[in-house]
């Protein structure tokens, strides 16, 4: 694509070289092509003139399908609004720093167009980053956003925040999923808990909602302070302990509210527990578990060391197959301007199953499969097709059937979800899984029956809503109809899980796309 700041240069000799391209955006369902110009803040505005120049010149030199649309934006080097895009670097590139990044430890100053940002860190977030990257990256971040020169400096504090990281959730996790019974004694913290704990030298890697049962030893506790959001402020207890069963221990991270206090300091040394959690990394690059829930168990009702280990492959040998998955005819994919096209490598280097189910209701304790459809995307091209309706014990809710147009004469012969899964799991093994929002709501699903089942869903996961939000697209909503249509493709049948997937993958690749060296240049 041709260069649009040097070919207006080239036309009106260097007379609106403190342009600079914000973004440019095709709207597919509106047939436009937007422009957004960045000026600096010391030119009050663009004359009507200078703009009706630069429209008419660009409409001659760029050829599209649709209409030209060029803004123009001032450069505001407001301080408020740099800190927030600061915060909005971190969001989107260092998640795991998050918990340590507000707007109160960014500071921002400018004389005229030389902008000097401080960002405070506590030493040990300090030791385990690269600074000169992290200005280099932050830098090449709002210089693409302002019209400025930026000075990035990182400071260190003595504070040491009692606050967990977010680490990325979606990482692959252990391929073992041994379990255990223990009874179930009393509820202490948050709801019910399924007694089957998984054995913690099992565990290695970031993992969300584990269960663990253990001995409580090590607990200690400390008292902080929010310091960001809507409960700035607010005081609230750290407690740390260590758990340990028969064959490994962890230690253990629990934010107390103040309902909760009173339950956490009765809790004794010695005392066995069953828990749900996060295994996520700590700043010192160590596992550790976040507790969400936590119930008084019993001992252990067997000898867990005389358990028989069931493989996974005995799992998938025993198993008799219910879905068969199809083959798809390949496709052709166009893109904007009609330009010749490569997808980058995540596409092309990847086997990627995209997957949707649809469900009883929204409460994956509490609700059932009624349909499981996906698609493989391979090296680029969509191949095959899985698809099967999965009978659920109890009735479909009427509205949900309304929603659907799944009924219950429709699934009253089909296999049981765990079958439908099995075979799902043998599929999808080895691939990146996608979905759109699967995080929030698929996946739980799904890896409440494998996990039942002893399979250990460990793909790399990433969801296509995410990669929405970040994408260089302006849809008035995130939801996947209005993305599919701000994108120019094509949701027929929505609710039904094959046509969201196959829409999802489309979205997906969609997003995925960039031009060969040849077009660049």
């Amino acid at each position: 694509m041709i260069d649009i700041i040097e070919e207006i240069n080239k036309k009106f000799n260097n007379k609106f070289n403190y342009l600079k391209v914000l973004n440019i955006v095709y709207d597919y369902s509106q047939k436009a092509c937007t422009i957004t110009f960045l000026y600096p803040y010391k030119i009050i505005e663009i004359s009507d003139t200078d703009k009706t120049l630069i429209n008419d010149y660009l409409k001659k030199i760029i050829d599209i399908k649709g209409e030209l649309k060029i803004k123009y934006k001032r450069s505001f080097l407001d301080s408020k609004l740099i800190i927030d895009d600061v915060v909005e670097f971190f969001k989107l590139n260092m998640k795991s720093l998050m918990p340590y990044i507000s707007r109160d430890n960014i500071t921002s100053t400018h004389i005229e167009e030389n902008v000097n940002i401080d960002i405070t860190l506590n030493q040990d977030v300090l030791a385990l980053i690269n600074d000169l990257e992290l200005r280099t990256k932050l830098k090449e971040f709002l210089s693409r956003l302002y019209i400025a020169n930026f000075t990035i400096n990182i400071l260190e504090n003595e504070e040491n925040l009692p606050e967990e990281i977010n680490v990325d959730d979606l990482l692959p996790t252990q391929t073992k999923a041994r379990r255990y019974q223990v009874n179930l004694i009393k509820k202490i913290i948050g709801g019910d808990i399924i007694p089957k704990p998984e054995f913690i030298k099992d565990n290695n890697r970031p993992k969300m909602s584990v269960i663990f049962a253990g001995i409580i030893t090590k607990k200690t506790q400390k008292k902080y302070t929010i310091k960001k959001g809507k409960r700035a402020g607010e005081e609230k207890t750290l407690y740390n302990f260590n758990l340990k069963d028969i064959e490994g221990n962890i230690d253990c991270v629990y934010f107390c509210s103040k309902t909760h206090e009173k339950d956490m300091e009765a809790l004794e040394e010695n005392t066995m527990i069953l828990c749900v959690g996060d295994l996520k990394m700590g700043i010192n690059g160590k596992l550790n578990y976040y507790i969400k829930k936590l119930s008084l168990a019993s001992p252990y009702i067997e000898n867990i060391e005389e358990i028989k280990k069931i493989s996974v492959e005995d799992i998938i040998k025993n198993h008799k197959q219910v879905v068969f998955p199809d083959i798809l005819s390949r496709n052709t994919q166009s893109f904007l301007f009609d330009q010749k096209v490569e997808y980058n490598d995540f596409i092309l280097k990847n086997n990627i199953i995209v997957f949707d189910i649809e469900t009883t209701g929204l409460d994956p304790d509490t609700c059932e499969i009624t349909e499981i459809g996906a698609v493989k995307i391979d090296h680029g091209e969509i191949t095959e097709r899985f698809s099967s309706f999965a009978k659920p014990k109890y009735p479909i809710p009427i509205e949900v059937q309304q929603l659907t147009n799944i009924t219950n004469e429709m699934v009253e012969k089909a296999p049981k979800i765990e079958d439908v899964i099995i075979d799902f799991y043998n599929w999808t093994r080895g691939c990146v899984i996608s979905g759109y929002n699967i995080v929030g709501f698929d996946l739980k699903f799904v890896k409440k029956i494998t996990n039942r089942l002893g399979l250990p869903f460990d793909n790399t996961v990433i969801d296509a809503y995410i990669v929405a939000k970040q994408a260089n697209i302006y849809p008035s909503n995130y939801k996947l109809a209005t993305v599919v249509k701000c994108l120019g493709l094509k949701l027929e049948g929505a609710h039904r899980a094959f046509n969201d997937a196959y829409a999802t993958a489309q979205v997906l690749m969609e997003l995925n796309k960039k031009k060969t060296k040849s077009e660049s240049n």
